[in-house]
């Protein structure tokens, strides 16, 4: 009863906050590369299947779970990626569903040697549900014998599903070691309210990010015994709501690590991401954690993040040329 009682909670602090209404964020940025850009959809040389796990608050009885799966891979006869997604947001152990299926399309333009870039769209289809037997209403409570009474259903919503359409717009170019992106996700703004009589609009979110990745010892082969140095940032607003991320990858064999620091401007919420990977030719696996550094840290109990993604290479056996990867962090 007590898991139902804050998941109600959780949908009517929802309910009340409409316009404050937010993404999921993934700590591990570009091991979720078509989530964060649709323009990153085929941006290596071979094809990639990734799987992503975010547990967010663990220490409350009933945390923030997201999954998500991707495919991207580059098709030379559309001179361009072609991405799916799946991601799933469950909250109050699956009373509040949003699920997200998003298929993208990344266009090659290579300017010289040297400079690529690489506009692309994105369309989306979302679902929210509510699992209305799962919740226990203030109606239903006794202060002494707990749930007893039957719930008052005259002014519960008669839908318990909303949909909509999605569109998005990214690009990226990169220049020898260097690359900068930016993306419009939710150009659409669909609305996703219960209430008929009341929008909640998903507000658009805008997004640059930017790096660079520095070979130490001169040479540029990824899984040599020299150390590479890879520094980015990340800036995201989406509503009232405004982050920014300076981070620092450092990898050296199979091994990366990573260090972020994340500042919220709006809830005065600053945290670091401390992460750790392993990157083979056969597959790529981190783990990340959030750790928050306000005084939020009474409440606070950061956020788990596993990432696991691997290559099709026997995708390209028949490709007739190879293009410029995009030199961004794994992770």
């Amino acid at each position: 009863m007590k898991k139902a009682l804050f998941a109600f909670c959780v949908l009517i602090v929802g309910s009340v906050y409409l316009c404050k209404a937010q993404d999921i964020r993934f700590s591990q940025f570009y091991a979720n590369k078509l989530y964060l850009n649709p323009a990153l959809a085929g941006s290596t040389n071979y094809s990639n299947v990734s799987l992503n796990y975010r547990n967010q608050w663990p220490n409350l009885d009933l945390p923030y779970v997201t999954y998500s799966v991707s495919f991207d891979n580059f098709y030379e006869s559309l001179n361009g990626g072609i991405g799916i997604m799946v991601i799933q947001d469950d909250q109050g152990d699956g009373a509040l569903t949003t699920t997200t299926f998003a298929g993208m399309y990344s266009f090659y333009l290579k300017i010289n040697d040297e400079l690529v870039v690489r506009p692309a769209l994105q369309a989306a289809y979302m679902q929210k549900k509510i699992d209305w037997e799962s919740l226990v209403f203030p109606d239903q409570v006794s202060a002494i014998y707990g749930n007893v009474y039957p719930h008052n259903t005259n002014e519960d919503p008669t839908n318990r599903e909303k949909s909509g359409w999605d569109f998005s717009l990214g690009g990226i170019a990169y220049y020898k070691d260097f690359y900068f992106g930016i993306a419009a996700h939710h150009l659409a703004k669909p609305d996703m309210s219960f209430d008929d009589e009341q929008e909640d609009q998903l507000e658009t979110k805008y997004t640059i990010h930017a790096g660079a990745e520095f070979e130490l010892g001169g040479t540029s082969y990824r899984y040599a015994n020299n150390w590479t140095i890879a520094p980015a940032l990340l800036f995201q607003k989406q509503g009232e709501f405004t982050q920014m991320n300076y981070g620092l990858y450092a990898s050296k064999s199979s091994m990366v690590f990573g260090l972020w620091f994340n500042q919220n401007f709006e809830l005065d919420y600053d945290s670091f991401i401390v992460m750790a990977g392993f990157v083979t030719p056969r597959f790529k696996v981190a783990y990340s954690y959030d750790y928050a550094i306000t005084k939020l840290i009474e409440t606070n109990t950061g956020a788990h993040e596993i990432s696991f993604s691997f290559p099709l290479e026997f995708d390209t056996s028949g490709r007739k040329r190879k293009i410029k990867a995009v030199h961004s962090p794994v992770f």
